[in-house]
């Protein structure tokens, strides 16, 4: 793993990996990798080859080996919410721009559920934080992650890994890739994971297995010595069971067990017909189906590289959740929700990398057209609507313009600037919120009220500077300001007061740096610091919906700061034998903010039965980011007999205790506890033969921690982490 200190937005790849093999093994490197050393950039970016070493399976494994990372499941959903450097929004209601945002092959995927299923076949991920939008795509506060899928290649190379562990959990991988004539070379890739279910209710029955299955295609024509069409198409569906909390506090009397892994689910045959899916499976499970085409163009000039890409990208996802993990019904919803997301962006860029001056211009388009309903069942909960359902269309269009230029103005000394505009508009339309009778599943109440508009319009820009020292020593110093659009809350609407967006985020960053390559690469060590001056903070906080009680709701932050400070090192003392070490640190504090305050009134709703708001002024307090994030690895590689090579890694992570957005100040049992996991494989290689055999271990000591935590009306609950997970996989390549 190498990392980039800075931000990664100029790194945009367009390069292919022709040619160059697919088998997948470990060895000793010669030495620290240059790549990015001279680049005033930061960027974390894990090989191929690092991704099968640190068995990186799922999106949430990379919070180990990237510091400053967070990655959570929303709280009974598959999808999943970013955060870098404390930035990042928990968009459970899936229909706001984030504040990280992901990538797959340059495609923004800006609901992120979208990500389901991708981590397959991948050439490397890059984890890039700080403002972006300068480069290419759309702008955010928070920085992106990158996914870059296998290209075609010119020679045929094919692929199998079967890899099963515990918990019944399999999958299995593999691709194909080669030429179909002299300028026209394909890739298809496909993936199926099943089982990994390591939860149970109290009666022993087992829960969370997993049923993903995924295929991904690749065309590339090389029309000449200049210009290239790259075509591509994906397919996922997800047929798992949901993503279920345990419950560590409510105020209705259910029982709370100290079993992290025990959850509780429960459907009404009424709800089930009326929502029609089969009452006779009560768990909590998505229906979903993911797909998406893209096209490419590049064409190279004797001065510049142009290249245009169009993708359309389709949600249809179907969710049944139970976000108070009970028997009963205090909380059951189902989340129908149709979206697409059209994208189009044109760039022009310098091309000769050792030029004094370099400059890259380009337009980016995209329009998603959405389409949600919301049924919520608490009709065990006293006093409230038994059945609710809440339904909308959103329209969104973002139109992003930016220009980066650099001058080297001396022979070490180099000037960076950059600019972007901006526009977003999206339309709210006719949110209905229905009461529906759950014994004829006919309404009883409907209210509609109409349409919402959020517009905005911002300017972006940074400027930097990086001093080349010598040749294996670079400093940096980046001051930039980013922004992201604001958006609604869409969730159980009972009033109009909902519908009001909220605004957008803005954040002025400082950052400044140095890299440096030491003892003839033998040493890599990077570092940096920075301080965010965070304007209007977007956070899931949470709002007063009488009779349901305190519900969700993004309200604005006027005014908070964090900062922190980074570094990696990556050693190679003596032949076959790498050390790598991650270090992350970051602290958050809000110094203007006065917001409802969740467990104050819920306290007071359980002793008076009347639902009353109470705020508290949240000046000075501290956000609960987790402060310190750890990660290093040790790996041994040595040679067996002649054409047989052994290698042996051991590998921690540390993550610091983290409070929830929604519980600012409450601390208790709202704060995450601080975990460390340690995890282990010994992989035996044929390199020559082309396969290798892994055994592994993942959260060895068998840590009970949890990713993150929700809240609906008074119950809490959390997502567990893994337990011990131990595996075998089998890797074979052509």
């Amino acid at each position: 793993m190498h990392r980039k200190t800075g931000n990664a937005q100029a790194h945009h790849r367009t390069t292919s990996r022709e040619g160059s093999s697919e088998t997948v093994h470990v060895s000793a490197r010669r030495g620290v990798t240059s790549a990015g050393q001279h680049d005033a950039h930061s960027e974390t970016v894990l090989s191929r080859q690092e991704l099968q070493n640190r068995n990186v399976r799922q999106l949430t494994d990379i919070v180990r080996v990237a510091p400053n990372l967070t990655i959570q499941p929303s709280f009974g959903s598959a999808a999943l919410n970013f955060a870098l450097r404390g930035v990042g929004l928990m968009d459970f209601t899936q229909n706001n721009t984030p504040s990280v945002m992901p990538y797959v092959d340059g495609i923004a995927y800006p609901v992120s559920i979208m990500t389901t299923g991708i981590l397959f076949d991948m050439d490397d991920v890059s984890v890039a934080p700080g403002a972006s939008g300068f480069t290419h795509g759309q702008p955010t506060t928070g920085g992106e992650i990158n996914f870059h899928t296998g290209d075609p290649t010119q020679q045929f190379h094919a692929g199998l890994t079967e890899d099963i562990a515990s918990y019944g959990r399999n999958r299995v991988e593999g691709f194909v890739s080669g030429p179909l004539s002299k300028s026209v070379a394909y890739r298809i890739a496909g993936q199926s994971l099943t089982g990994g279910g390591f939860q149970h209710n109290a009666q022993g029955t087992g829960y969370g297995n997993s049923n993903i299955g995924a295929l991904r295609g690749k065309l590339r024509w090389t029309i000449d010595d200049t210009s290239r069409l790259d075509i591509g198409g994906h397919w996922t569906t997800d047929q798992s069971e949901s993503s279920s909390g345990h419950n560590l506090y409510n105020s209705y009397g259910v029982p709370v067990t100290n079993d992290i892994y025990q959850t509780a689910w429960g459907l009404d045959p009424r709800f089930a017909k009326i929502i029609g899916i089969n009452p006779n499976n009560t768990k909590p499970r998505e229906d979903n189906l993911f797909w998406g085409a893209n096209i490419r163009y590049t064409k190279e000039f004797s001065w510049a590289r142009l290249w245009s890409q169009s993708a359309y990208e389709m949600v249809d996802e179907h969710e049944l959740t139970n976000q108070t993990n009970s028997v009963k019904s205090y909380g059951n919803m189902f989340r129908n929700n149709q979206t697409n997301v059209f994208s189009q962006e044109v760039k022009l860029e310098s091309r000769d990398p050792k030029a004094r001056f370099h400059w890259e211009t380009g337009l980016y388009y995209s329009r998603s057209r959405m389409a949600q309903s919301f049924w919520y069942d608490s009709s065990d909960r006293p006093g409230t609507t038994p059945l609710n359902e809440t339904a909308y269309r959103q329209n969104q269009q973002n139109f992003n313009q930016y220009v980066q230029l650099s001058y080297r103005i001396l022979p070490k000394l180099t000037l960076i600037g950059a600019i972007n505009h901006d526009s977003d508009d999206r339309q709210m339309l006719n949110l209905t919120s229905t009461n529906v009778n759950l014994n004829t599943g006919l309404a009883t109440s409907q209210t509609n009220f109409g349409s919402a508009g959020a517009l905005t319009n911002q300017f972006g820009g940074r400027v930097g500077a990086q001093y080349q020292i010598t040749p294996n020593i670079m400093g940096y110093a980046i001051f930039s300001k980013g922004f992201k659009p604001g958006g609604f809350s869409a969730n159980i609407t009972q009033n109009a007061n909902q519908l009001r967006p909220f605004k957008p985020e803005s954040v002025l960053t400082y950052e400044g740096g140095f890299k440096s390559m030491l003892f003839n690469r033998r040493l890599r060590f990077n570092a940096a610091g920075f301080y965010y001056d965070y304007r209007d903070q977007q956070i899931l906080g949470s709002i007063l919906v009488p009779p349901y009680g305190v519900l969700g709701g993004y309200v604005n932050a006027p005014r908070s700061y964090i900062y922190g400070a980074e570094f990696d090192m990556e050693a190679h003392p003596f032949h076959g034998l790498v050390l790598t070490q991650n270090f992350g640190y970051q602290n958050g504090v809000f110094t203007q903010f006065q917001s409802l305050n969740r467990s104050a009134t819920t306290a007071q709703f359980a002793s008076t039965g009347v639902w009353s708001p109470i705020y508290t002024n949240y000046n000075g307090y501290n956000m609960g980011l987790a402060n310190l994030t750890l990660s290093g690895a040790a790996v041994y590689s040595w040679n067996v007999f002649a054409d047989y090579r052994m290698s042996f890694d051991v590998d921690y992570n540390y993550r610091g205790a983290q409070t929830q957005p929604q519980h600012i100040g409450d601390g208790g049992i709202y704060r995450a506890p601080a975990y460390f996991l340690l995890n282990s494989f010994l992989t035996f290689a044929a390199p020559k033969q082309h396969w290798s055999l892994t055994v592994y271990g993942q959260n060895l000591a068998d840590r009970r921690y949890w990713l993150s935590g929700g809240t609906q009306a008074t119950f809490y609950g959390v997502i567990p982490g893994l337990p011990r997970f131990v595996g075998a996989k089998i890797n074979v390549t052509y």
